[in-house]
This record gives C-alpha cells, structure tokens and sequence, in this order.
C-alpha cells in the first residue's frame, strides 16, 4: 500500500498512509476531523465511512456541493478520489 490522496466532492479532505495490513487516514480539513487518525481495511472502506459522515453533516455536505459544482451537486460528477 502505498500513501494516498483522498477526495470528497473534489475537494482533497486527507490522505491515507499504510498502518500494517490497514490504511489509516489523516485528515486535512475539518468537515472530516473526526475521522481522524481512524484505520480501515481499505480505501472503499474509507469512502463510506467518510460519505456517511458527510450525509450526517448536512451544512459540510453543502459547503463541498458548493465547493465542487458552483451551486449543487451534480449526479454525473465523482464523490470520490483517490490519487
């Protein structure tokens, strides 16, 4: 495993670094904080952890949907990415 950038709504929130047979994530902007420091067995892993938090945080939810696409959220555009 190799050190990865982790996106939401294109907007880099972390980066994984490898932690034994896990990845672990450390987070770079505060809608994801409390994620912090948390291991999973994967990247996808991750991702759903990091898009449930989103949907129970409706006003980061907003601000990435801004963030990404100008005004909303577009059903064609990627959540996620992983560099």
């Amino acid at each position: 495993m190799e050190k990865q950038v982790i996106e939401y709504a294109g907007i880099p929130v972390g980066i994984t670094v490898p932690d034994g047979d896990r990845v672990k994530f450390i987070a770079v902007k505060f809608p994801v904080i409390d994620l912090d420091g948390g291991t999973y067995r994967n990247v996808s892993e991750l991702q759903n952890a990091i898009h449930r938090h989103m949907q129970n945080s409706s006003s980061d939810q907003t601000l990435f949907a801004r963030a990404a696409n100008g005004t909303g959220l577009a059903s064609d555009r990627k959540v996620f990415n992983a560099a």
